[in-house]
Protein backbone atom coordinates (compact mmCIF):
# COMPACT_ATOMS: atom_id res chain seq x y z
CA UNK A 1 0.00 0.00 0.00
CA UNK A 2 1.38 3.39 -1.00
CA UNK A 3 0.96 5.74 1.97
CA UNK A 4 0.97 8.77 -0.31
CA UNK A 5 -2.14 7.44 -2.01
CA UNK A 6 -3.97 7.65 1.31
CA UNK A 7 -2.53 10.76 2.92
CA UNK A 8 -1.94 14.07 1.21
CA UNK A 9 1.67 15.14 0.84
CA UNK A 10 1.01 18.05 3.17
CA UNK A 11 0.39 15.60 6.00
CA UNK A 12 3.39 13.41 5.22
CA UNK A 13 5.74 16.38 5.07
CA UNK A 14 4.82 17.56 8.53
CA UNK A 15 7.25 16.63 11.32
CA UNK A 16 6.54 13.78 13.71
CA UNK A 17 5.21 14.77 17.10
CA UNK A 18 8.01 15.08 19.62
CA UNK A 19 5.72 13.56 22.23
CA UNK A 20 4.87 10.61 19.97
CA UNK A 21 8.57 9.96 19.35
CA UNK A 22 9.03 9.48 23.11
CA UNK A 23 6.09 7.11 23.41
CA UNK A 24 5.98 4.52 26.19
CA UNK A 25 3.57 2.36 24.21
CA UNK A 26 5.82 -0.69 24.42
CA UNK A 27 5.88 -0.67 28.23
CA UNK A 28 3.49 -2.61 30.44
CA UNK A 29 2.46 0.30 32.64
CA UNK A 30 0.29 -1.90 34.85
CA UNK A 31 3.38 -3.36 36.50
CA UNK A 32 5.29 -0.10 36.93
CA UNK A 33 5.32 2.44 39.73
CA UNK A 34 4.46 5.58 37.75
CA UNK A 35 6.94 8.27 38.72
CA UNK A 36 7.36 9.65 35.24
CA UNK A 37 4.15 11.47 34.34
CA UNK A 38 3.83 13.96 37.21
CA UNK A 39 0.54 12.57 38.44
CA UNK A 40 -0.75 13.42 41.91
CA UNK A 41 -0.21 10.19 43.91
CA UNK A 42 -2.95 11.09 46.40
CA UNK A 43 -5.66 11.43 43.78
CA UNK A 44 -8.91 13.33 43.86
CA UNK A 45 -10.68 14.59 46.95
CA UNK A 46 -13.31 12.04 48.08
CA UNK A 47 -16.13 14.48 47.36
CA UNK A 48 -14.81 15.03 43.84
CA UNK A 49 -14.70 11.31 43.17
CA UNK A 50 -18.24 10.95 44.49
CA UNK A 51 -19.44 13.79 42.25
CA UNK A 52 -17.84 12.22 39.18
CA UNK A 53 -19.43 8.86 39.94
CA UNK A 54 -22.84 10.50 40.25
CA UNK A 55 -22.33 12.31 36.96
CA UNK A 56 -21.38 9.04 35.27
CA UNK A 57 -24.85 7.67 36.03
CA UNK A 58 -26.16 10.12 33.43
CA UNK A 59 -23.48 9.22 30.94
CA UNK A 60 -26.11 8.21 28.41
CA UNK A 61 -27.00 11.91 28.11
CA UNK A 62 -24.83 14.51 26.40
CA UNK A 63 -22.96 16.94 28.59
CA UNK A 64 -23.40 20.71 28.51
CA UNK A 65 -21.42 21.50 25.36
CA UNK A 66 -21.04 25.11 26.50
CA UNK A 67 -19.63 24.14 29.92
CA UNK A 68 -21.66 26.84 31.59
CA UNK A 69 -21.46 25.65 35.19
CA UNK A 70 -17.75 24.92 35.16
CA UNK A 71 -16.93 28.16 33.33
CA UNK A 72 -18.83 30.10 35.97
CA UNK A 73 -17.09 28.22 38.79
CA UNK A 74 -13.66 28.94 37.29
CA UNK A 75 -14.53 32.57 36.59
CA UNK A 76 -15.75 33.07 40.16
CA UNK A 77 -12.57 31.44 41.49
CA UNK A 78 -10.41 34.01 39.68
CA UNK A 79 -12.73 37.01 39.90
CA UNK A 80 -13.35 36.98 36.14
CA UNK A 81 -16.33 36.32 33.89
CA UNK A 82 -17.28 33.11 32.04
CA UNK A 83 -16.46 34.95 28.81
CA UNK A 84 -12.79 34.89 29.89
CA UNK A 85 -12.73 31.07 30.06
CA UNK A 86 -12.17 28.47 27.34
CA UNK A 87 -12.60 24.81 28.27
CA UNK A 88 -10.87 21.75 26.86
CA UNK A 89 -10.20 18.09 27.60
CA UNK A 90 -6.88 18.85 29.28
CA UNK A 91 -4.13 21.32 28.42
CA UNK A 92 -2.80 19.61 25.30
CA UNK A 93 -5.90 20.09 23.09
CA UNK A 94 -6.10 23.70 24.25
CA UNK A 95 -2.48 24.22 23.20
CA UNK A 96 -3.38 22.77 19.80
CA UNK A 97 -6.46 24.97 19.62
CA UNK A 98 -4.33 28.07 20.32
CA UNK A 99 -1.86 27.07 17.64
CA UNK A 100 -4.69 26.66 15.14
CA UNK A 101 -5.98 30.11 16.04
CA UNK A 102 -2.71 32.00 15.68
CA UNK A 103 0.08 30.17 13.87
CA UNK A 104 0.53 30.31 10.12
CA UNK A 105 3.35 28.83 8.02
CA UNK A 106 6.56 30.75 8.63
CA UNK A 107 5.45 32.31 11.92
CA UNK A 108 8.03 32.16 14.69
CA UNK A 109 7.24 30.93 18.18
CA UNK A 110 9.84 31.77 20.83
CA UNK A 111 10.46 29.53 23.81
CA UNK A 112 13.14 28.09 26.02
CA UNK A 113 13.35 24.27 26.19
CA UNK A 114 10.00 23.24 27.67
CA UNK A 115 6.94 20.99 27.25
CA UNK A 116 7.18 19.32 23.82
CA UNK A 117 3.51 20.05 23.06
CA UNK A 118 4.53 23.59 22.11
CA UNK A 119 7.02 22.31 19.53
CA UNK A 120 4.28 20.10 18.10
CA UNK A 121 1.78 22.97 18.14
CA UNK A 122 4.14 25.09 16.05
CA UNK A 123 5.76 22.60 13.69
CA UNK A 124 2.60 20.80 12.61
CA UNK A 125 1.37 24.19 11.31
CA UNK A 126 4.69 24.75 9.54
CA UNK A 127 5.68 27.50 11.93
CA UNK A 128 9.25 27.88 13.15
CA UNK A 129 10.28 27.13 16.72
CA UNK A 130 12.98 29.53 17.92
CA UNK A 131 14.56 28.00 20.99
CA UNK A 132 16.57 30.20 23.36
CA UNK A 133 18.87 28.12 25.59
CA UNK A 134 18.13 27.90 29.29
CA UNK A 135 20.38 29.70 31.74
CA UNK A 136 23.07 27.76 33.60
CA UNK A 137 20.66 27.05 36.46
CA UNK A 138 18.13 25.68 33.91
CA UNK A 139 15.94 28.76 34.33
CA UNK A 140 14.16 30.64 31.54
CA UNK A 141 16.25 33.33 29.80
CA UNK A 142 13.80 36.19 29.39
CA UNK A 143 16.45 38.60 28.11
CA UNK A 144 17.42 36.02 25.52
CA UNK A 145 13.81 35.76 24.41
CA UNK A 146 13.57 39.53 24.00
CA UNK A 147 16.72 39.57 21.89
CA UNK A 148 15.31 36.79 19.68
CA UNK A 149 12.19 38.77 18.69
CA UNK A 150 11.92 39.44 14.96
CA UNK A 151 9.18 40.83 12.70
CA UNK A 152 8.01 37.22 12.20
CA UNK A 153 7.56 36.50 15.91
CA UNK A 154 3.93 35.54 16.50
CA UNK A 155 4.02 34.03 19.98
CA UNK A 156 6.18 33.59 23.06
CA UNK A 157 5.66 30.53 25.27
CA UNK A 158 6.49 30.76 28.98
CA UNK A 159 6.00 27.64 31.07
CA UNK A 160 6.06 28.71 34.70
CA UNK A 161 7.13 26.67 36.62
CA UNK A 162 8.84 25.04 33.68
CA UNK A 163 8.35 21.45 32.61
CA UNK A 164 10.69 19.51 32.68
CA UNK A 165 13.13 21.60 34.74
CA UNK A 166 10.90 22.60 37.67
CA UNK A 167 12.42 26.10 37.66
CA UNK A 168 10.31 29.24 37.93
CA UNK A 169 10.41 32.89 36.90
CA UNK A 170 9.91 35.48 39.67
CA UNK A 171 6.76 37.52 39.12
CA UNK A 172 8.50 40.89 38.88
CA UNK A 173 10.74 39.56 36.12
CA UNK A 174 7.66 38.46 34.20
CA UNK A 175 6.12 41.93 34.58
CA UNK A 176 9.32 43.58 33.36
CA UNK A 177 9.48 41.21 30.40
CA UNK A 178 5.89 41.91 29.42
CA UNK A 179 6.46 45.66 29.56
CA UNK A 180 9.32 45.35 27.05
CA UNK A 181 7.66 42.89 24.66
CA UNK A 182 5.91 44.34 21.57
CA UNK A 183 2.14 44.46 21.98
CA UNK A 184 1.36 42.43 18.85
CA UNK A 185 3.04 39.25 20.15
CA UNK A 186 0.83 36.66 21.84
CA UNK A 187 2.20 35.40 25.17
CA UNK A 188 1.11 31.94 26.25
CA UNK A 189 1.71 31.16 29.93
CA UNK A 190 1.54 27.46 30.76
CA UNK A 191 0.84 27.22 34.50
CA UNK A 192 0.04 23.51 34.77
CA UNK A 193 2.12 23.14 37.94
CA UNK A 194 1.91 26.54 39.61
CA UNK A 195 -0.41 25.35 42.41
CA UNK A 196 2.48 23.27 43.77
CA UNK A 197 4.78 26.29 44.09
CA UNK A 198 5.91 27.46 47.53
CA UNK A 199 8.23 30.36 46.59
CA UNK A 200 6.47 33.66 47.45
CA UNK A 201 7.50 35.23 44.15
CA UNK A 202 6.30 32.31 42.03
CA UNK A 203 2.97 33.85 41.11
CA UNK A 204 0.38 33.42 38.41
CA UNK A 205 0.24 35.67 35.36
CA UNK A 206 -3.57 35.72 35.51
CA UNK A 207 -3.72 39.28 37.02
CA UNK A 208 -1.79 40.59 34.01
CA UNK A 209 -4.77 39.83 31.77
CA UNK A 210 -6.64 42.76 33.31
CA UNK A 211 -3.60 44.84 34.28
CA UNK A 212 -2.19 44.81 30.73
CA UNK A 213 -5.33 44.90 28.56
CA UNK A 214 -3.38 45.85 25.41
CA UNK A 215 -1.23 42.71 25.65
CA UNK A 216 -2.57 39.45 24.14
CA UNK A 217 -2.05 37.20 27.17
CA UNK A 218 -3.27 33.61 27.46
CA UNK A 219 -2.89 31.55 30.65
CA UNK A 220 -3.33 27.78 30.57
CA UNK A 221 -4.33 25.81 33.67
CA UNK A 222 -5.36 22.21 34.24
CA UNK A 223 -7.13 19.94 36.71
CA UNK A 224 -4.76 17.09 35.82
CA UNK A 225 -1.88 17.73 38.22
CA UNK A 226 -2.72 19.52 41.47
CA UNK A 227 -6.33 18.34 41.45
CA UNK A 228 -5.44 14.72 40.68
CA UNK A 229 -7.73 14.45 37.63
CA UNK A 230 -5.17 13.46 34.98
CA UNK A 231 -7.34 10.67 33.55
CA UNK A 232 -10.53 12.71 33.69
CA UNK A 233 -9.23 15.33 31.24
CA UNK A 234 -10.23 18.89 32.03
CA UNK A 235 -8.25 22.05 31.39
CA UNK A 236 -8.92 25.67 30.60
CA UNK A 237 -7.53 28.90 29.18
CA UNK A 238 -7.95 32.33 30.72
CA UNK A 239 -7.63 35.43 28.56
CA UNK A 240 -9.43 38.60 27.56
CA UNK A 241 -12.97 38.35 26.27
CA UNK A 242 -11.81 39.41 22.82
CA UNK A 243 -9.12 36.73 22.64
CA UNK A 244 -11.49 34.10 24.03
CA UNK A 245 -14.12 34.93 21.45
CA UNK A 246 -11.59 34.55 18.66
CA UNK A 247 -10.00 31.33 19.91
CA UNK A 248 -13.43 29.81 20.54
CA UNK A 249 -14.16 29.97 16.80
CA UNK A 250 -11.71 27.07 16.44
CA UNK A 251 -13.31 23.63 16.95
CA UNK A 252 -12.02 22.30 20.24
CA UNK A 253 -12.27 19.21 22.41
CA UNK A 254 -15.48 18.39 24.25
CA UNK A 255 -15.26 18.23 28.04
CA UNK A 256 -17.19 15.25 29.38
CA UNK A 257 -20.08 15.44 31.81
CA UNK A 258 -17.89 13.71 34.43
CA UNK A 259 -15.00 16.14 33.98
CA UNK A 260 -17.21 19.21 34.21
CA UNK A 261 -18.87 18.01 37.41
CA UNK A 262 -15.53 16.98 38.91
CA UNK A 263 -13.90 20.32 38.13
CA UNK A 264 -16.70 22.28 39.81
CA UNK A 265 -16.43 20.06 42.88
CA UNK A 266 -12.61 20.24 42.96
CA UNK A 267 -12.55 24.02 43.23
CA UNK A 268 -14.59 23.69 46.43
CA UNK A 269 -12.16 21.21 48.03
CA UNK A 270 -9.19 23.50 48.64
CA UNK A 271 -8.61 22.20 52.17
CA UNK A 272 -8.07 18.66 50.87
CA UNK A 273 -5.72 19.78 48.12
CA UNK A 274 -3.70 21.97 50.48
CA UNK A 275 -3.25 18.87 52.63
CA UNK A 276 -2.00 16.76 49.72
CA UNK A 277 0.24 19.62 48.60
CA UNK A 278 1.89 19.56 52.02
CA UNK A 279 2.67 15.86 51.57
CA UNK A 280 4.03 16.46 48.08
CA UNK A 281 6.23 19.33 49.26
CA UNK A 282 7.60 17.04 51.98
CA UNK A 283 8.25 14.43 49.29
CA UNK A 284 10.12 17.00 47.20
CA UNK A 285 12.36 17.88 50.14
CA UNK A 286 13.10 14.20 50.81
CA UNK A 287 13.92 13.34 47.19
CA UNK A 288 16.05 16.43 46.65
CA UNK A 289 18.02 15.77 49.83
CA UNK A 290 18.57 12.08 49.14
CA UNK A 291 19.48 12.53 45.48
CA UNK A 292 22.00 15.22 46.39
CA UNK A 293 23.49 12.89 49.01
CA UNK A 294 24.00 10.32 46.25
CA UNK A 295 26.08 12.83 44.29
CA UNK A 296 23.41 13.85 41.78
CA UNK A 297 23.07 17.44 40.66
CA UNK A 298 19.55 18.38 41.73
CA UNK A 299 17.58 21.32 40.35
CA UNK A 300 15.37 22.69 43.11
CA UNK A 301 11.77 22.52 41.95
CA UNK A 302 8.54 24.43 42.40
CA UNK A 303 6.51 21.51 41.04
CA UNK A 304 5.67 17.91 41.92
CA UNK A 305 8.65 16.57 39.98
CA UNK A 306 12.42 16.89 40.21
CA UNK A 307 14.97 17.08 37.43
CA UNK A 308 18.38 15.71 38.32
CA UNK A 309 21.67 14.75 36.71
CA UNK A 310 22.93 11.35 37.93
CA UNK A 311 26.27 11.90 36.13
CA UNK A 312 25.87 8.64 34.29
CA UNK A 313 23.92 7.94 31.12
CA UNK A 314 20.29 8.98 31.73
CA UNK A 315 18.89 6.40 29.32
CA UNK A 316 20.77 3.69 31.20
CA UNK A 317 19.32 4.94 34.51
CA UNK A 318 15.82 4.87 33.05
CA UNK A 319 16.24 1.35 31.66
CA UNK A 320 17.66 -0.02 34.91
CA UNK A 321 15.03 1.60 37.07
CA UNK A 322 12.27 0.25 34.80
CA UNK A 323 13.71 -3.22 35.46
CA UNK A 324 13.17 -2.48 39.17
CA UNK A 325 9.52 -1.58 38.51
CA UNK A 326 9.65 2.22 38.35
CA UNK A 327 8.88 4.50 35.41
CA UNK A 328 10.73 7.83 35.28
CA UNK A 329 11.24 10.13 32.30
CA UNK A 330 14.28 11.67 30.61
CA UNK A 331 12.98 14.68 28.65
CA UNK A 332 16.26 16.56 29.25
CA UNK A 333 18.07 14.91 32.14
CA UNK A 334 16.38 12.48 34.53
CA UNK A 335 13.01 13.56 35.91
CA UNK A 336 11.15 11.84 38.72
CA UNK A 337 7.64 12.62 39.94
CA UNK A 338 6.96 12.78 43.66
CA UNK A 339 5.13 9.68 44.84
CA UNK A 340 3.86 8.50 48.19
CA UNK A 341 6.32 8.17 51.05
CA UNK A 342 6.74 4.46 50.35
CA UNK A 343 7.25 5.03 46.62
CA UNK A 344 9.79 7.79 47.23
CA UNK A 345 11.80 5.61 49.60
CA UNK A 346 11.81 2.69 47.15
CA UNK A 347 12.94 4.99 44.33
CA UNK A 348 15.87 6.26 46.39
CA UNK A 349 16.90 2.71 47.30
CA UNK A 350 16.86 1.80 43.60
CA UNK A 351 18.97 4.86 42.76
CA UNK A 352 21.48 3.89 45.45
CA UNK A 353 21.83 0.43 43.88
CA UNK A 354 22.11 1.77 40.33
CA UNK A 355 24.72 4.38 41.18
CA UNK A 356 26.67 1.95 43.35
CA UNK A 357 26.79 -0.59 40.53
CA UNK A 358 27.83 2.11 38.07
CA UNK A 359 30.71 3.15 40.34
CA UNK A 360 31.94 -0.46 40.62
CA UNK A 361 31.74 -0.94 36.87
Amino acid sequence: MNTEEIFSRSVLEKPESQRASRSNASLDLTRLMRLGWNENPYGMAPEVLKTIQEAARKGHLYQDFWCRDVKKAIADFYGMTPENVIMGAGSSPLIEMTGQAFINPGDEVLMCPTFAAFNDMTEVRLGRVVTVPLKENKGYDLNGLLKAVTPRTKMVVICNPNNPTGQYIPYEEIVSFMEKLPEDIVVFFDEAYIEFATAPDCRSAVPLISQMPDKPIIVSRTFSKYYGMAGVRCGYLLCSRELAAGISRIPGSWVSRDAQAGAVAALKEQKYYQSTKKQIVEGVAYLERELAALGCTVYHTQTNFIMFDPHIDCEKVREEIIERGILISIPMLCRVSVGTETENEYFIQCMKDILKNAAVA
